[in-house]
């Protein structure tokens, strides 16, 4: 069976890991890399074994791809992803869905139209201590849901495109949604409504990010809800606390101590805790290669599709309205239109 030819839109560190991980499914080849600087893409082309570079990503329709793996800044990742659709190519955007709202529902439009497999990058669902989370979590084994507490601290570059506003559509987008929100709200199920609260306290200049700290209470249909914080100042040797699930029976944390090559996670219940281990291999990247390569051969959806994954998109919006006009925000109104 012929292997599917994956075209590559980036040549950063991210590009040159879901790049391999691609070919650690022994399914898939790179058949072109491009990137906005020619020696970047021909030494992540040299790297993914493929022997075709450019510094235009529209001429990689001449390496004849099946799919399309991108890894850009996100307002660039919205050109490259709907100039992928427009070109009728089956897609994984290593980032979140789009960089905006408005980007987002046309992505979708466009998905919906053309019938193409787009699957966003949120690669902790194919994690099986996640996994795990889910099934002890959503699936009841622990009691009712009750909340959800999350903590990410990071310290980018403030001169990369992490801290500038408008090519990463923000804090909340690029950072809070991948650490842990997108995670969480697969588990607890449906959210409803966001209250938030941020600041600026460190990098302060026009065009950096409006929330370089955040924290956002998201409620749920069930009535549990998560509390989530995310920052861009994370001080030297203060390790982020475990996202921790609470449940009307038990609860669950992750990060325990586990062998090489395997995860664990820390289950709570009836007065007792046990460490449960999982196998972490192949990684959560590669079960993700292997899962959009089902999907383009089924035809079928992953775990990420765009109109799920364009619920990140509307929680980031409704926490920057709700931080900036401090009041809660429903996200029925984001989507009906009113607030944007």
């Amino acid at each position: 069976m012929s292997k599917t030819r994956i075209a590559v839109v980036g040549a950063g560190n991210m590009a040159r890991v879901r790049g391999r991980a691609f070919l650690d499914t022994g399914r898939a080849e790179i058949c072109g890399v491009a990137a906005r600087r020619r020696e970047t893409a021909e030494r992540c082309a040299r790297e993914l074994g493929c022997a075709v570079s450019g510094d235009d990503y529209r001429k990689l329709a001449g390496s004849r791809p099946d799919a399309v793996l991108i890894e850009v800044p996100h307002r660039v990742q919205d050109e490259a992803t709907m100039w992928a659709l427009d070109a009728g190519y089956d897609l994984l955007i290593g980032g979140c869905l789009a960089s905006t709202l408005e980007n987002g529902r046309r992505i979708v439009e466009m998905t919906n139209r053309s019938g193409r497999i787009v699957e966003a990058g949120f690669q902790r669902r194919y994690d099986p201590a996640w996994e795990e989370i889910r099934r002890l979590v959503a699936g009841g084994e622990l009691g009712t849901p009750v909340m959800a507490v999350t903590m990410a601290l990071w310290n980018p570059d403030p001169d990369a495109w992490y801290y500038d506003q408008e090519a990463s559509g923000g804090m909340p987008l690029t950072h809070m949604s991948y650490c842990y929100l997108n995670a969480v709200r697969w588990i607890l199920g449906r959210p409803t409504t966001v209250s938030a609260m941020a600041n600026r306290k460190r990098n302060t200049a026009p065009g950096h990010v409006a929330e370089e700290t955040c924290g956002a209470l998201i409620g749920f249909e069930n009535g549990a809800f998560a509390s989530a914080t995310a920052s861009y100042i994370g001080p030297e040797g203060m390790t982020d606390p475990h996202p921790r699930f609470v449940c009307a029976g038990g609860g669950v944390t992750t990060g325990a101590d586990s062998p090489p090559g395997e995860e664990a996670i820390k289950v709570y219940r009836e007065g007792r805790s046990e460490v449960r281990t999982l196998d972490a291999e192949p990684s959560s990247m590669v079960r993700q290669a292997h899962a959009f390569l089902d999907a383009t051969e089924s035809r079928r959806e992953a775990l990420n599709p765009p109109g799920d994954a364009l619920l990140d998109v509307e929680i980031a919006e409704a926490v920057s309205i709700s931080a900036q006009e401090d009041r809660t925000v429903s996200l029925q109104e984001i989507r009906s239109g009113g607030l944007v």
